[in-house]
């Protein structure tokens, strides 16, 4: 449903649940230039407003709310950067208040976005110089994070694009560049450019909601997201070494899997990755992990809105080169098939049993509706469920030979 032009409202009922969740999103190009002055906003909205000019006072709203929930989060999708307002609050059906919980938490909200904490066409000082720091720190914790350390290093190797290596929460260079007065710059030119999704889940009333939203003082926009960032495979692949003090290393390979994230092959895919390292089933923990003891993680993942599946394994670093030929022994065994009905049928009843989970779940809701709703597909649980036990081992092994490796990076432990 369209409140204005590039603002969609998403009416997600589900009565199961005994909480309401918002959530607000903006999307918008992703840009070295504009990262940090995002990640700052997101700061600033979840710390104070006008009407509450204390974390605080704003805090203390929120508990007055039965306690309320409210966050934001900084996500990646393609070359988009999604920046979420969550929020949640108890469903007005198991609440004995005479007002309405759900109406009062939508009140915080237009007042977080339209009457932000402010001074002369800039945050207020103060109170944006203690989030900027504590951002800093939020860094410096990721930072601290040897595996969040090795992806960094291994999405740079693998993207053409540096700005899709970029950290969704910034960095701490990009982020000493900006001030109060740069941060609300782009924090107006979001609420009046960016395109704008609210999703809302549980048991509610419908007329109520979409009344109330329509106050919100939304204007029209045009914005054409692009969720999918696409690159050509080179056989030119990235081998890059980082030293880290640490007992510990970590091994990443990234290979390039050409689908979008609204292709048919993404469901083989999902079962691929559960046969491969996603499941305590799987070729790489069975083989790599408990047969030799050499790692003590490893597993797989992928990024559907950007053609990076990952490989990863927490290593001794005399262990690099075995442990390297293990991982590759099991991807080839994957292309040919090496792999049994019975493991098929179990990677297959693990993915049902999560999008069958996803629906207790107001975020994954949230996101399967996302998706829904801008690939024009039908992503119903019935029909995924179909499609699942539709597939079978020559659709793994075709999706197996497409993904091709294009980048390894070795985090490197030194006492």
């Amino acid at each position: 449903m369209e409140i204005v032009e590039g603002v969609n409202l998403h009416l997600i009922k589900n009565e199961s649940l005994k909480t309401v969740h918002i959530k607000c999103r903006f999307s918008g190009q992703l840009r070295s230039k504009t990262v940090a002055r995002r990640a700052l906003v997101a700061q600033m909205l979840e710390t104070a407003t006008m009407t509450y000019p204390t974390n605080q006072a704003f805090r203390l709203a929120l508990a007055n709310l039965f306690g309320a929930s409210l966050s934001t989060t900084l996500v990646t999708k393609g070359k988009t950067h999604c920046l979420d307002i969550n929020c949640s609050v108890i469903s007005d059906s198991y609440s004995f208040e005479s007002q309405s919980l759900l109406e009062a938490l939508m009140n915080v909200l237009k007042d977080m976005l339209f009457n932000p904490l402010v001074a002369t066409e800039q945050y207020q000082k103060a109170s944006f110089e203690v989030e900027k720091q504590n951002l800093m720190a939020a860094i410096d914790s990721e930072n601290a994070d040897l595996f969040y350390l090795a992806e960094q290093g291994l999405r740079k190797g693998f993207y053409q694009d540096s700005c899709q290596a970029l950290s969704s929460l910034t960095t701490k260079d990009l982020l000493s560049r900006e001030d109060a007065f740069t941060a609300y710059q782009e924090f107006q030119r979001m609420l009046h450019h960016d395109q704008i999704d609210v999703f809302i889940v549980g048991d509610f009333d419908d007329y109520d909601v979409i009344k109330q939203l329509h106050q919100f003082p939304f204007g029209p926009r045009q914005v054409a997201l692009n969720l999918q960032y696409q690159q050509v495979y080179t056989n030119v692949i990235s081998e890059r070494c980082e030293i880290k003090e640490s007992q510990q290393s970590i091994l990443m390979l990234g290979y390039h899997m050409p689908f979008s994230y609204d292709a048919p092959e993404m469901l083989s895919l999902a079962v691929y990755n559960a046969l491969l390292g996603d499941l305590p089933t799987s070729k790489l923990f069975v083989n790599v992990r408990e047969k030799t003891g050499l790692t003590y993680a490893i597993g797989s993942y992928y990024d559907d809105f950007s053609q990076l599946a990952t490989i990863y394994a927490g290593i001794q670093k005399t262990a690099k080169t075995e442990v390297l030929r293990l991982i590759l022994r099991q991807v080839k065994e994957m292309r040919l098939g090496k792999f049994t009905v019975t493991d098929l049928d179990r990677a297959k009843l693990a993915i049902k049993n999560q999008l069958l989970v996803s629906q207790d779940s107001p975020n994954q809701l949230i996101e399967m509706a996302f998706r829904d709703y801008y690939s024009q597909e039908d992503l119903s649980i019935e029909r995924l469920l179909i499609e699942i036990d539709a597939i079978d081992k020559n659709a793994i092994v075709a999706v197996a030979k497409k993904l091709r490796l294009q980048a390894v990076h070795l985090l490197e432990g030194v006492s």
